[in-house]
């Protein structure tokens, strides 16, 4: 069995998990590919039905194996990332785990400057969500990762600033605090709230300063930043975003209010405390200094 190959069955069962919004199972369009037909031939039954209308659906051996092989194969990378210190410089793998932020925050640059000068070195920037980045850091998966500082709490790391931002609130033009220098959430209490979706990394502080001063989430609706926008302009509700929000999204008819008392937000590279460092880690970890204090933890 190869590591390969599972990894193909795992990629092919996440991209589109066994059912449907409507409750029909998935039909895989890869689930003949060679390397699920070795798994298939090696443990000699079906991953995938491939009869009828029921072709491309997942088996119960199927499942069984999908349930067995994500562990697996973390265990494997774990094993390998642990070793990939002893390697030759030119050899050694770096993983950072990202969230979908960089774009965001004029980041990639710094990231893409660094991979262009160790053109030959294996260095992957992985996306993902804040779950998996803090786990991936833990389990020595990540050799550091680029997150929200707030999704830290109580993890032992080191953390380098990288952006600060301000949760600001989204009003309409001719809001009646829309010209104010400042507002207090407490004065939108009435209002119907627009937050970020539950997996971004903004939703959670964004609720917290809701729960934090009593505010009923009964009237709290999430969407994509791309729909909140146009809703607050036709004066449906008002929406609690990062004010680096608008520099990638654009919307006529609105305005950002800083919140009195300013809620911050700020973006780490985050190292585990006291974890092994590859010589390329070390050299980027140099790179993040120059342009990044670190953070107070």
């Amino acid at each position: 069995m190869k590591i390969e190959d599972l990894e193909v069955f795992v990629a092919t069962a996440q991209s589109e998990i066994f059912f449907t919004s409507t409750g029909e199972p998935h039909r895989f369009n890869s689930s003949a590919a060679p390397e699920i037909l070795r798994l298939e031939e090696e443990f000699g039954s079906l991953l995938f039905l491939r009869e009828g209308t029921n072709s491309g659906v997942m088996t119960d051996a199927g499942k069984a194996l999908f349930r067995q092989s994500a562990p697996l194969i973390k265990q494997y990378h774990k094993v390998l990332r642990s070793m990939d210190r002893f390697r030759d410089k030119d050899e050694q793998q770096l993983i950072i785990g990202t969230l979908p932020l960089l774009k965001q925050y004029r980041l990639n640059r710094v990231f893409n400057r660094f991979i262009d000068e160790h053109e030959g070195i294996n260095i992957r920037m992985e996306e993902t969500d804040g779950r998996n980045l803090i786990d991936g850091l833990a389990d020595d998966y990540y050799d550091a990762i680029i997150i929200r500082k707030n999704m830290l709490a109580g993890m032992r790391t080191e953390n380098y600033r990288l952006a600060s931002d301000e949760m600001m609130a989204i009003l309409w033009e001719g809001h009646r605090y829309a010209k104010d220098p400042s507002v207090h959430i407490t004065d939108l209490k009435n209002e119907f709230f627009y937050l970020n979706s539950p997996y971004t990394s903004s939703y959670a502080q964004a609720w917290k300063l809701l729960k934090d001063n009593h505010i009923s989430t009964e009237n709290v609706r999430t969407s994509e930043v791309d729909q909140i926008l146009p809703a607050v302009a036709a004066r449906e509700g008002v929406a609690l975003l990062p004010v680096s929000t608008l520099m990638v999204a654009s919307q006529p008819g609105i305005v950002a209010v800083p919140l009195d008392p300013r809620s911050t937000l700020e973006v780490v590279f985050a190292l585990r405390r006291g974890s092994e460092r590859s010589e390329t880690l070390k050299e980027l970890i140099d790179v993040i200094k120059t342009r990044a204090k670190k953070v107070p933890q």
